[in-house]
């Protein structure tokens, strides 16, 4: 009884694994048919789209040489012909443009050396005219304090003392001035040279 029972559970169970077995590969084959109905129908969407795009297309004269024309080598090496002569130009083109810009360059920089050479010149005679102009205050003081009386010598050697410390003053103001616009008018001279790639 009990084995009787048990070779029925089996071939039940055995008939329920084949039915799930054969459900799971009916689901499948659904499964593979709907993928295969989306794909189709992308591939008609697909199909669709460059069919618009082929009616839609404009046809060129270029296209309509490319169509009939029998060598397409023969032109394309024409191309090639043509693109090799506008990359010669334009290395030549180039080449010249790079002398010129050289050529500038060098005059700039002889400018700049003049500049800087005037410059100095400049300088060196400020100094100049900075000891000429001392010395001939302290000559002129000196002819003057000799025709001031002994009794007023001292107040007027303070007075003298306290206008050549003022005189100082405003000539170092004056140098720091000049030498302020001898460096602008040397800014202004030198063009800003900017590198361009």
């Amino acid at each position: 009884v009990i084995e009787d029972l048990n070779s029925q559970i089996v071939t039940l169970g055995e008939g329920k694994v084949t039915a799930m077995i054969d459900c799971k590969d009916y689901y499948k084959n659904i499964h593979l048919l709907e993928w295969e109905h989306e794909k189709m129908q992308m591939e008609a969407e697909d199909l669709n789209a460059k069919t618009r795009d082929v009616q839609t297309l404009r046809v060129t004269k270029e296209l309509q040489v490319f169509l009939f024309e029998e060598n397409n080598a023969q032109r394309m090496q024409k191309e090639i012909q043509t693109l090799e002569k506008t990359i010669k130009l334009n290395e030549n083109m180039h080449q010249r443009k790079s002398l010129d810009k050289k050529r500038i360059l060098d005059r700039l920089n002889r400018l700049i050396k003049e500049r800087e050479l005037e410059c100095s010149v400049l300088d060196a005679e400020l100094k100049e005219l900075a000891v000429s102009l001392v010395e001939r205050q302290q000559i002129q003081e000196a002819c003057v304090a000799d025709l001031v009386p002994a009794a007023d010598q001292r107040m007027k050697d303070i007075v003298a003392r306290r206008k050549l410390v003022d005189l100082a003053k405003s000539q170092s103001q004056e140098v720091a001035v000049l030498r302020a616009e001898v460096e602008r008018l040397r800014m202004k001279t030198f063009p800003a040279l900017v590198q361009h790639n």
